[in-house]
């Protein structure tokens, strides 16, 4: 993602960079404390698996450089954050969440082709992500639950550019999956000790895109100060489906615990792909607390969609709801009415075309008869034939007699307009 002719001046200012924290732990500079401080374990739960990524993935002395618009170059012109540090550092996951392995490849490459290496990423819940790229070893595994007490990988040099002598991880946040948008990763904890502080208020900066060209480190860090578990809201409830004429909606109701705390709900909307067989990628709305249903509009009727609600707290997001699916539908359109019209003394057959399905099958057919009398019309009479079926004999009728048929298509989602009117009269 960087520009080819700026990466010779970044491998610079980060090989000084690295130098310099050398010889920081070396002479006994702030990266030479070890941290003492009994570690505290924050427990993953399939209840609770998610939190937002508010902390630091780095434990040891690190120098945090090159963000969004302060690299030198320039570099990124997007949210990301480069950490300088050794080989082997470990890396820790930013927030509660599951695991997943991007790539494994230790390759280093030429000049001004840079690529992410080694990479591996961690949902969030809700499409917030987080991204930790270069790794030099994977120490989690796919699918698993972490959290911030969790050591995910160690710093490495995979993927960068030849000859690949600058130690340093490439961290990201991203909305709406992993091919989502980069945002500002805001605030992050870190525990000196048993005290959390903020960065990078702590490096005396108000945004992370005003850290100097040098870059500034930080100290010895480790989990003292971590919760032992994640003080998410429970499920949303009772979620269902309804659907109508290219629109499905989605409703549900607060969580049974932690539902106070509850500043806003997360839809999760997937398509079913049958060429391939598989759910497309999911697309994400918010809404606010006080919202208990979404509609979702212009999908394709007969489609197969599926849904599931997590709700979003101060800390972060709830586990999902088991998902729920709707096929969007409309009652079909009506059958020709001009198939097949004979009579004869105590008789009439009516035929029709096929009604127009949209969306789900036709279920049956409903023929109407009725008589002209003297007076006025007799109320209608109906008869419900199979789906199969395209022509209705009604027997017993009165000879010379007139009558009016019409007929409708039926379905799960509805019944048909009556198609056109036809009259006819019984031979005398």
């Amino acid at each position: 993602m960087q520009l080819a002719r700026s990466r010779p001046r970044r491998l610079a200012v980060l090989v000084v960079l690295a130098v310099a924290l050398a010889c920081e732990i070396l002479v006994g500079g702030p990266g030479a404390r070890a941290d003492t401080t009994p570690s505290v374990t924050w427990a993953a739960s399939a209840a609770r698996p998610f939190s937002d990524p508010d902390w630091l993935p780095v434990r040891d002395p690190a120098v945090f450089t090159c963000v969004h618009s302060n690299c030198p170059g320039p570099y990124h012109g997007f949210w990301a954050m480069d950490v300088i540090g050794q080989l082997g550092d470990p890396i820790y996951a930013a927030g509660a969440g599951v695991f997943h392995i991007g790539a494994v490849d230790a390759a280093c490459r030429p000049s001004g082709s840079e690529v992410g290496g080694t990479w591996v990423w961690i949902d969030h819940g809700g499409g917030i992500v987080s991204k930790y790229a270069h790794l030099d070893t994977i120490t989690a595994a796919e699918g698993q639950l972490v959290t911030p007490s969790t050591r995910i990988g160690t710093m490495g040099h995979s993927g960068d550019v030849l000859p690949c002598t600058t130690n340093y991880l490439h961290f990201e946040v991203r909305t709406g999956g992993i091919g989502g948008t980069r945002v500002d990763p805001g605030p992050l904890y870190a525990c000196e000790g048993t005290a959390r502080r903020t960065y990078p208020a702590a490096l005396g900066l108000t945004s992370w895109n005003h850290l100097p060209s040098s870059g500034r480190t930080t100290p010895q860090l480790g989990n003292g100060c971590l919760p032992t578990s994640t003080g998410t809201s429970g499920v949303p409830t009772a979620v269902t489906t309804s659907r109508a004429d290219a629109l499905a909606r989605v409703a549900w109701q607060p969580p049974a615990s932690g539902a106070g705390a509850v500043t806003g709900y997360v839809v999760s909307h997937q398509v079913w792909h049958p060429s391939i067989n598989a759910w497309h990628t999911p697309a994400y709305r918010t809404v606010t607390a006080g919202q208990r249903s979404l509609d979702f509009g212009g999908l394709v009727n007969g489609a197969r969609y599926r849904y599931r609600v997590l709700a979003r707290t101060a800390i972060g997001n709830s586990a999902w709801s088991p998902y729920v699916e709707a096929v969007p539908a409309a009652p079909p359109i009506a059958p020709g009415t001009d198939r097949v019209l004979t009579a004869g003394r105590t008789y009439i057959r009516f035929g029709w075309w096929n009604g127009t399905p949209r969306g789900v099958p036709i279920t049956s057919y409903t023929v109407a008869i009725r008589q002209r009398t003297a007076s006025g019309w007799t109320a209608w009479r109906y008869t419900s034939v199979a789906a199969d079926v395209r022509s209705h004999r009604w027997d017993e009728l009165r000879s010379g007699t007139t009558y009016q048929m019409s007929v409708r298509a039926n379905s799960s989602a509805g019944s048909s307009w009556w198609g056109t009117f036809r009259s006819l009269t019984t031979t005398a």
